[in-house]
């Protein structure tokens, strides 16, 4: 019996020219939130892949028997899908889905890492306490709903309202492991934060960009916007840089 989906949380592919975009969605978020930004990009004629990742875009407890591999499963499948049509393969992730946007390039071939507000080092003081506290509490509501700025965007947003704890645990594994692999990261890498995020630390950028052994790469520093950064106050701007890196990318790739 297949689980009933959120409405909006629904996977998106579009199938367009010989550069595919595989847009991977955060934890606890669903492909809603990189829909605005596959849209203009798929305007611009590129093949576009967004996957629900296993235990998302249903219910909460779904997330409770994931594991951070299962995440990494998906989303190695679906650039296998992509290589079968596709010659150059950028691949863009928000939060949790940069890291593992970032883990991809460090193992398999792709073009070009897009890496927006990267999850490395959260700014929650309490994770210290995680191990004690699973034996009393098994979610942590998020009273304010997602991080967003931008108000009307924030109600809007199509996310789960409460985190399971255990969940966090499998996220922490999976940021640490990457920073073991940062330094086998030669591929373009453009990183974008905001210093008004609440819940990943910008210094997780920096740390990135610090550690990864790409030559090409590129820091993009925004004020306004909080975490979710493809649905907030500085969209267009990202949307801008994102397709100027594609482009140039591309087109060097095409040259070669």
């Amino acid at each position: 019996m297949e689980k009933k989906l959120m409405p909006g949380s629904e996977p998106v592919f579009i199938e367009g020219n010989k550069t595919g975009l595989l847009l991977i969605h955060g934890f606890t978020g669903t492909p809603y939130e990189m829909k605005p930004l596959s849209k203009y990009l798929a305007a611009e004629g590129y093949t576009i892949s967004v996957p629900l990742l296993k235990g998302h875009g249903t219910k909460p407890q779904d997330l409770l028997s994931c594991s951070w591999y299962d995440w990494f499963s998906d989303v190695k499948e679906n650039l296998f899908l992509l290589r079968k049509t596709c010659k150059k393969i950028i691949v863009i992730g928000l939060s949790t889905g940069g890291t593992l946007a970032l883990h991809l390039a460090a193992h398999y071939q792709v073009e070009g890492v897009v890496a927006l507000a990267p999850a490395l080092i959260l700014k929650e003081k309490k994770l210290k306490l995680l191990p004690f506290a699973l034996h009393f509490k098994k979610y942590q509501s998020k009273k304010e709903g997602p991080d967003i700025s931008d108000p009307v965007a924030r109600k809007q947003s199509v996310t789960y309202h409460k985190t399971p704890l255990r969940a966090v645990q499998e996220l922490l594994k999976l940021y640490e492991h990457l920073k073991q692999d940062l330094a086998e990261i030669y591929t373009p890498v453009l990183l974008i934060h905001s210093t008004g995020d609440h819940v990943v630390d910008f210094k997780s950028s920096e740390y990135v960009y610090e550690n990864i052994s790409s030559r090409d790469k590129h820091f993009l520093k925004l004020e306004k916007s909080f975490h979710v950064l493809t649905l907030d106050v500085e969209k267009e701007i990202i949307f801008r840089e994102v397709k100027k890196f594609i482009q140039r990318i591309s087109s060097e790739e095409a040259e070669t």
